[in-house]
């Protein structure tokens, strides 16, 4: 195939003249077959030899093989019968390598594999140096060999046009075939093929007057016209019709299905159905924090709705959690070729290429799969322009655009079933505690269960006990979530280093937090920066699923979570990134902002008479917080306790004691007892570690009132003792006031009116000092109890008048309904009905329009009392069916179950004794609960004393 050249290792056979090539080519042709003498003297003369002809074959002989020894080939030319024979495989010589590489390129184009084809055919081509035998003199029958491998090539240029037409590689192939017919001007099969490329191309006119130049010459030389084929396709070049194309090729790149797939029925019949619309182009799109499963469940959608599209399927992961995301018109180009476009075919122009893709799909209903995208930019180019195909797109961020299926973690079950189908159910059956243990830990994402899984799998001797003891440690547990390939660590950096620097500094801070959730104005606390920034930046987080918005609280802010992979990677990376005294900071400045927007709500709260009120020595920073201040501090409350917790982890005393006294009065107001004892003991702790003086006292004060709304009075008067002790070390008077009007309080309900009547008084003088109205007030409703309960009405009425005109001057609404409610007292006490109903309906007004349900109740069944003790049953029902309705289901407050037993006994009185056990019997389980023995045992009591019974009891 070109000038005879002969090689081995590199060294070439030296140059020898015209009879000795024209014996080597006549040996080569006829490799390992015997050539006679005859046979080799019409190769190399012809018809005319001299007569020395025979002789000089020894001669040339001889002399190959010398020129052979010396390049290492010895023995390849040997003496066969009357001739000689060449030792060549046929691997050794170009024209049979040339004609195994077109059959296999023919054999493949037949396929539909038109892209390998070309490729096939390029390689064959290598082979091709030039005219067959080029330097070569041909006689005989060697010239007939000659001949037959020149029709082999035009026969092989035709088959690789047509490999090349059926990838569209038209700009290319059209100047080549022009040289071709140029060569050979009667092979109508190259002419026809330079036609159909320059219709394909749209270059109608050219193909027109190729066809013409065609007929010339044949006309010419032969006197005949073009053959049918050519006449046909220039009738459709006429007619204006598109040239088709061979679609033949039908790309099946999906990956394949993944066995131990796991759980997300409804999300796989959701996509199914959002994909198959025959109606229109679809596009839907899955989306989700890393690890969650996207490509997992992406991969077995598409799989099961292949059989839809007959055109094939394409998968294109686009890399948008890396630092590279792949470009729009990169992908064109890889999915033009998939559809079998030739490399050197596809448009330069980006719209061309987008244009020529478009066309691809109008042809054929194909399924695009396009994995890990970074926006619906990167996707808008890759979308049909028409009916038939559909998109599925996987993303770490929320795409605009595509009906979007949000993927979340597995549920527990479906998160041991995951665990089980790769490590085994036998040893997850096993130990069913530790395997939910280790979802946990996994935090049920779907890449850290099979990390996990696997590597129980592959470590038989281990229990899954000991795997769930390895991943219990935060610090150590991404490092155990990684085998081979798969590794948690490495995918959720993955989307953390596509953030800006910004973003990444707020996603470290944020996950040094131990909050369960939090709202945006944390990241502008940490970052130091205003509130738009710090949603503009959490938001960014939020939408690459780095974070989760977890809803909209009651207060109307967006609250924020993480997962707890994340959260792990987040504080791994804070502490890599960000030195000590930075990251305690950043926390000090976000404990600070929770601390100064509680102590702003608490403030907006009614002011409980055994409260001491915070000084925190620090101006208020917060801005915008909601009209309602109690609903703002129910919706921070896990927040604010969890805060609580961690400051004082970190030693932040001061800080955490200060939160803790704040969080008093919601504790109080919404019988959050188990919390308010929880973060008064620890934060008690610690300022007794610390010597915090002040704050020992307001915590003592604040158990101590606990203790007492608990019925627990000895607790209440060690705490109020200890509280007034200190109080009076610091010489601070107004906590020292409250101090005494706690242990007066105490002292009334024991029935010491003496002492408690010194208490009190000292209190009420102590508060007038320091001009605390609101706590003097208090003080003379006390002492108005201790003047009633000794029968003195006329003092008791006194201070009542004194502390309810104090109140109404403050505007306190609690205020006033407590000295509502003693007065309804006071006057149930003289036998007024009208003026104690009238008192009481006041007090319970007021009561609910502070939000203190709990009093709301007790002053709805005092006036429920009064009623049934006045013979009005019905009303007297109804006022205590009211009071049950301020409680929700879910409450377990004092109120309630002092509710129910009210209840239980107007229920009794009016022979509805069902009603009462049931009511009897609730409250009774309630006190229990809330470690109130004696109240329990009245309750119980009522039960047996009543002949009431229910089933369990």
């Amino acid at each position: 195939m070109g000038p005879l050249c002969v090689t081995n290792a590199g060294r070439p056979l030296k140059s020898a003249g015209p009879r000795q090539r024209a014996l080597l080519a006549a040996l080569l042709v006829r490799t390992r077959q015997p050539v006679g003498l005859t046979g080799l003297v019409e190769a190399m003369w012809g018809e005319c030899p001299p007569n020395s002809a025979v002789a000089n074959v020894h001669t040339y002989v001889s002399r190959l093989r010398r020129d052979l020894a010396e390049i290492g080939l010895r023995d390849l030319l040997v003496t066969d019968g009357g001739g000689y024979r060449l030792l060549v495989e046929p691997d050794q010589l170009d024209s049979h390598v040339f004609q195994a590489a077109a059959e296999e390129a023919r054999t493949t184009l037949a396929s539909g594999d038109t892209v390998k084809a070309v490729a096939v055919w390029e390689d064959a081509w290598t082979t091709w140096r030039g005219d067959p035998l080029e330097d070569v003199p041909c006689a005989g029958w060697l010239e007939a060999e000659k001949v037959r491998l020149e029709q082999t090539a035009a026969a092989a240029r035709e088959d690789f046009a047509d490999a090349r037409l059926a990838v569209g590689q038209y700009s290319t192939l059209i100047p080549e075939l022009a040289a071709l017919v140029r060569q050979l001007p009667l092979r109508e099969g190259l002419w026809q093929r330079l036609m159909l490329a320059q219709h394909r191309a749209g270059r109608r006119a050219e193909a027109l007057e190729t066809y013409h130049a065609l007929r010339e010459v044949l006309v010419d030389a032969l006197g005949v016209e073009p053959c049918g084929p050519v006449q046909e396709l220039h009738q459709v070049i006429l007619s204006g019709e598109p040239a088709e194309a061979d679609h033949s090729v039908r790309p099946m790149q999906l990956p394949p299905d993944i066995d131990d797939f796991t759980g997300r029925a409804a999300e796989t019949a959701e996509l199914c159905g959002l994909l198959i619309r025959p109606s229109r182009s679809a596009v839907a799109a899955i989306t989700g924090k890393a690890g969650v499963g996207k490509t997992a469940l992406a991969i077995r959608v598409a799989h099961e709705v292949g059989e839809h599209f007959a055109g094939g399927q394409l998968y294109v992961r686009l890399g948008g959690a890396g630092s590279a995301p792949q470009e729009p018109a990169t992908v064109l180009a890889n999915l033009l070729v998939a559809f079998g476009v030739h490399p050197h075919a596809v448009p330069e122009d980006f719209e061309a290429r987008a244009a020529l893709y478009r066309s691809q799909l109008a042809a054929r209903p194909v399924l695009i799969v396009l994995d890990d995208v970074t926006s619906m930019a990167q996707v808008r180019p890759l979308l049909p322009g028409s009916a038939g195909s559909a998109v599925l797109v996987t993303s770490r961020v929320q795409l605009v655009g595509a009906r979007t299926v949000h993927l979340d973690v597995l549920g527990p079950q479906d998160s041991v079933r995951l665990l089980s189908s790769i490590a085994g159910p036998a040893r997850m059956s096993a130990e069913p505690d530790a395997t939910a243990a280790v979802a946990r830990y996994c935090g049920n994402l779907p890449l850290a269960l099979r990390i996990a899984a696997s590597r129980l799998a592959r470590r038989g001797q281990w229990t899954v006990g000991r795997l769930a003891d390895r991943l219990a440690d935060e610090g150590t547990r991404l490092n155990e979530l990684r085998i081979d390939d798969l590794e948690a660590r490495a995918s959720l950096a993955w989307s953390y280093e596509g953030l800006d620097e910004v973003q990444q500094r707020a996603f470290r801070l944020l996950g040094l937090l131990d909050v369960p959730d939090f709202p945006a104005w944390v990241v502008a606390a940490l970052l130091e920066v205003d509130l738009s920034a710090a949603e503009d930046i959490i938001d960014g987080l939020a939408d690459v699923h780095l974070v989760e918005l977890a809803g909209t609280d009651p207060a109307g802010q967006g609250r924020y979570r993480f997962h707890d992979l994340l959260r792990v990677f987040a504080r791994e990376r804070a502490n890599a990134v960000e030195s000590p005294a930075d990251r305690t900071a950043a926390l000090r400045r976000a404990f600070g902002a929770w601390l100064d927007r509680a102590v702003r709500a608490e403030a907006g709260l009614p002011c409980r008479f055994l409260k001491v009120q915070l000084t925190p020595g620090r101006p208020p920073t917060a801005e915008g917080l909601p009209a309602d201040p109690l609903v703002w501090l129910d919706a921070e409350r896990d927040a604010l306790v969890a805060v609580v917790d961690q400051a004082l982890a970190l030693e932040m005393t001061a800080l955490a004691c200060d939160l803790a006294c704040a969080l008093t009065t919601l504790f109080d107001l919404r019988s959050h007892y188990d919390l308010w004892r929880h973060t008064h003991e620890l934060a008690l702790a610690a300022a007794v570690a610390t010597g915090a003086r002040r704050s020992r006292a307001i915590l003592h004060q604040g158990l101590g009132a606990l203790a007492f709304y608990r019925d627990r009075y000895g607790e209440a008067s060690e705490h109020f003792e200890q509280a007034r002790g200190i109080f009076a070390e610091i010489g601070e008077i107004r906590g020292h006031a409250y101090s005494n009007l706690g242990l007066g309080s105490v002292h009334l309900y024991h029935g010491k009116h003496d002492e408690a009547a010194a208490e009190l008084g000292q209190a009420r003088a102590a508060f007038g000092r320091c001009a605390d109205a609101s706590g003097e007030a208090f003080a003379l409703q006390a002492l108005s109890i201790v003047h009633r309960n000794r029968g003195n009405l006329e003092a008791a009425a006194e201070c009542l008048d004194r502390a309810l005109t104090t109140f109404r001057g403050l505007g306190s609404r609690y205020g006033q309904a407590c000295a509502l409610f003693s007065l309804g007292l006071h006057h149930q006490a003289r036998g007024d009905r009208e003026p104690t109903e009238r008192a009481l309906v006041e007090a319970v007004e007021l009561f609910r329009a502070a939000s203190c349900p709990r009093d709301e109740a007790l002053a709805l069944h005092v006036l429920a009392a009064t009623c049934a003790a006045h013979g009005d049953a019905d009303r007297a029902s109804q006022l205590m069916a009211q009071s049950l309705t301020v409680f929700s289901p879910e409450d377990e407050s004092v109120g309630k179950a002092c509710s129910l037993y009210s209840l239980g006994w107007v229920a009794h009185r009016n022979q509805r004794l069902d009603e009462a056990a049931a009511c009897f019997d609730e409250a009774s389980r309630l006190f229990e609960r809330l470690s109130m023995p004696l109240h329990n045992a009245r309750a119980l009591s009522a039960l047996n004393d009543l002949g009431l019974s229910l089933p369990g009891r």
